[in-house]
């Protein structure tokens, strides 16, 4: 084959991978996008740190961070209580961080909340970079989702 046909093919052969597959970022930022929640769905977002939140069927629940929010790691703790103000424990709650301005770029995944042995839920945060963030908070008791809320917090 001589050099004009195989740079006429080398040039076929990339227009065709362009022409046939899409962007990546498109691609994987409708992903990450259509992940995140329904489109339709208004997340409300959840009274400041330390303050009541009801919760459905089962009682209030109240969230802090074990420091002020800034770059690395920190600790969203939840705490659930009865009507009866006793802790529960027995609801499954997953947290989602991201930052908003930017979404899907450093979304953390549905992440499910671990119980310490004093009966409250935690989950590492991990902040990237300084702006705002939110972390979405779904509660779930067994297939029955309860109460989904944002965190919002700047860096």
């Amino acid at each position: 084959m001589s050099k004009k046909g195989f740079a006429f093919c080398l040039g076929l052969g990339l227009l065709l991978i362009t022409l046939v597959r899409p962007p990546a970022f498109s691609h994987s930022r409708t992903h990450q996008q259509a992940s995140l929640s329904n489109p339709a769905e208004e997340i409300p977002v959840v009274k400041p740190a330390g303050k009541k939140n009801p919760l459905s069927d089962v009682g209030y629940f109240i969230w802090e961070f074990n420091q002020t929010p800034k770059m690395g790691t920190v600790i969203l703790k939840v705490e659930v209580y009865n009507q009866k103000e006793e802790k529960v424990s027995h609801l499954q709650i997953d947290g989602r961080s991201d930052m908003p301005s930017m979404r899907g770029h450093h979304d953390s995944g549905e992440v499910a909340f671990k119980v310490n042995n004093q009966g409250s839920y935690l989950l590492p945060v991990n902040i990237v970079m300084p702006g705002d963030w939110e972390v979405i908070l779904t509660f779930r008791w067994g297939e029955k989702i309860l109460y989904r809320g944002r965190i919002l917090f700047k860096v």
